[in-house]
Parts: structure tokens; C-alpha cells; sequence
């Protein structure tokens, strides 16, 4: 495995150089690639960080960037992004009050430009060998609107998140913000995924939201090519201007206390991610 190149340079801007190590030109922050109106309907949407995080459209503000570098590896295509997790450390907002280094890294793309009523997320991720769940922590999911998170419950018509969460043991579920949550996000389908640490897994996120007014949003989940879920009768917004516009890249263990800290420094990889307007075909059921 080659050695991995870090993303960093946060003293002098680090988007720009994050993309000069990469010999790729800076993009203006919270602008999407140009696409009409049609094409960016219906566009599906790769990044096999071939070219790092240059195909990430519509990226927003982000956190974590010294914890994020590249690896290759020839169990996926195209290459890997690694993102560093620290020894004792929780939620950034938690490290941040405290004066401490952030764990992990966030930052949300939109990347379907023109937004979808439904869509489907897949990717592969891989704990490291040594990897502690702990309590468990956060991992990437589709979101619409603010993409909301951090005890703040959508009203509706402001936006929901969908990000998926490991839990102890390695088990995993969608930890989501939706106007029907309560003081902090619904945990929904709860232990249907497993992640084994060293192993790479697939895993794939399908949404479809609801009519405004009605209960008949749903959600499913896949793991390694087999169905682990579905659940129907969600509400995730009340007006039809909120669409799902991308990907909540977010990565770190808690919660907010210390019954959430790893003990030591690990990693989490991330590989070939797609994103495409719908709900999948072809999938098993």
C-alpha cells in the first residue's frame, strides 16, 4: 500500500490546498458544477476519489480537514479516503468547547444539484482492524434543506437528515432527523446493519419522502448486496420545496459524554460513493 497523502495546509486556506496537492484547481465553496436544469434532474452522481474531493459537487463549510488523506488499495476502485478518529475524543462541538483537536471530519454535498423526491446513496466503508465501536458514532447518509443535526428537530419545512450510525458491537442503523423526532434523532431500523472491523462492506440507503401532509415517506437499507431493511410510514417534510439535494458526509464517535471515547487513535475508509435520483432496481428485495 503506498503511503497516504495527507490533506492538509489548514494555515493557508485548506480547500484550495487540499485540491493543489491533488493537481487539481480550487472550486468555489457552496457552488455546484454547472448542469441544466434536465440533465441535473436525472444525472447520477460517482466519486471514486480518483481525483480527491474535486467531483463533490455543491461541498459546503467543513470541519476535519487535517484528518483526511489518501490511500490506495486494491480491493476497491479508484482510491480511498481515510479519515483519522483520535484516542478520547467525541462530538466536534464537545472537542471544541473543550479547546481540543476534532475528531473525524463533516461537510455536506449537494450533489443531485436540482434535488430528488427520492434517491439512493451507496458506498463502501471499512473499520480499521483495531477499531473501537465503543457507544458508537456517525458515518455519511442523504439529507435535504439544513440537513439538520446536533439536537436541533426539523419543523418540516427547514430540512431532515438520514446519516447511518454504528452502534456497539459493530451494529449499525439511520440516525435520523425528521420532524417527528424528539430532543435528538430517531434511531431507525436499529441493528440491521453489521460492520465486522478490517472488512470492507457496501452498504446502500434508499429514501423516498413523503407527500406533504401525508405519513407515506419510506426508507430502506442494504448491506453487501442483501436486503437488512425497510421501513414505510415516515414523514420527513411538510412542503414540497424540500427535496433530498446530497450526501451528510460526517464521521466521528458520540455522543456528547465520555462513555462515547475510544480509547485509542483509529481510522474509518470510505470507497467508490454514488448517489442517483430514485429508488433502486435491480436490488433484492
Amino acid at each position: 500500500m503506498h503511503e497516504a497523502r495527507r490533506l492538509h495546509g489548514a494555515r493557508r486556506g485548506w480547500w484550495p490546498q487540499a485540491l493543489a496537492l491533488l493537481s487539481m484547481p480550487a472550486w468555489p465553496v457552496l457552488r455546484a458544477q454547472p448542469l441544466d436544469d434536465a440533465a441535473a434532474a436525472a444525472a447520477p452522481w460517482q466519486s471514486r476519489f480518483e481525483r480527491g474531493l474535486s467531483d463533490w459537487r455543491g461541498i459546503g463549510p467543513a470541519w476535519g480537514r487535517d484528518n483526511l488523506s489518501l490511500q490506495d488499495d486494491p480491493e476497491v476502485p479508484g482510491r480511498v479516503l481515510r479519515v483519522r478518529l483520535h484516542g478520547g475524543a467525541i462530538d466536534p462541538g464537545s472537542m471544541t468547547r473543550r479547546g481540543r483537536p476534532r475528531s473525524g471530519a463533516g461537510f455536506k454535498a449537494r450533489v443531485l444539484a436540482a434535488g430528488s423526491d427520492a434517491a439512493t446513496l451507496r458506498y463502501r466503508v471499512r473499520f480499521a482492524s483495531d477499531f473501537e465501536f465503543v457507544r458508537g458514532g456517525k458515518l455519511p447518509g442523504l439529507f435535504g434543506g439544513t440537513g439538520p443535526s446536533g439536537g436541533s428537530i426539523p419543523d418540516g419545512h427547514d430540512g431532515f437528515s438520514l446519516r447511518l450510525m454504528w452502534r456497539e458491537y459493530g451494529r449499525g442503523e439511520v440516525y435520523a432527523y425528521l420532524p417527528t423526532s424528539r430532543v435528538h434523532g430517531s434511531s431507525l431500523l436499529a441493528g440491521r446493519l453489521r460492520f465486522v472491523p478490517g472488512r470492507w462492506h457496501e452498504v446502500v440507503q434508499a429514501v423516498a419522502l413523503n407527500t406533504p401532509g401525508q405519513s407515506d415517506g419510506r426508507l430502506a437499507l442494504w448491506q453487501d448486496g442483501r436486503p437488512v431493511g425497510e421501513l414505510p410510514g415516515l414523514r420527513l417534510r411538510d412542503t414540497e420545496r424540500l427535496r433530498i439535494d446530497g450526501v451528510f458526509f460526517e464521521i466521528f464517535h458520540g455522543g456528547a459524554d465520555e462513555s462515547w471515547a475510544p480509547r485509542h487513535d483509529s481510522h474509518v475508509d470510505f470507497a467508490d460513493f454514488a448517489v442517483e435520483p430514485g429508488w433502486p432496481q435491480g436490488l433484492p428485495r
